[in-house]
C-alpha cells in the first residue's frame, strides 16, 4: 500500500522563497536516489505565490517513516521552516488505482 504525503505551506511575507526553492531542489536530488519514492511534485499557487504544496508518494509507510529520520529531511526542514508561517501535512495510506505521469515534465526551480 503506497503512502501519499501532501504538504501545504505558506511562506512568510518576508520569507525567502528563493531559499525555500533551493532547499527543495537539493532535497529532490536526495529523493531521486530512493527507489521507494514514486513521485515528488512541487506546486505554487498562482493566486497566492506565498502558498505552496509538495506531494510525495512512497511505496510503503515504513519507507516514508525511514525518510523522515534522515539527515536530508532535517537539512531541508532547517532551510525551509524559518521562511514559512504555516505548515501542515497529511500522510494517508493509499492504493493507487489509476496513474498517468506522461504529461508531467521535469521542472527545475524557477
Amino acid at each position: 500500500m503506497s503512502v501519499t504525503v501532501v504538504h501545504d505551506y505558506y511562506f512568510k511575507p518576508d520569507g525567502d522563497i528563493a531559499e525555500g526553492k533551493a532547499a527543495a531542489a537539493e532535497f529532490v536530488e536526495f529523493l531521486k536516489t530512493l527507489p521507494a519514492n514514486q513521485m515528488t511534485l512541487w506546486l505554487e499557487d498562482r493566486e497566492n505565490p506565498l502558498h505552496h504544496f509538495h506531494i510525495n508518494v512512497f511505496d510503503t509507510l515504513e519507507e516514508f517513516e525511514a525518510v523522515l529520520e534522515t539527515e536530508e529531511v532535517k537539512r531541508f526542514s532547517n532551510r525551509l521552516y524559518p521562511h514559512t508561517a504555516r505548515r501542515t501535512h497529511t500522510a494517508p495510506l493509499c492504493d493507487v488505482w489509476l496513474a498517468q505521469g506522461k504529461g508531467i515534465q521535469p521542472v527545475t526551480v524557477r
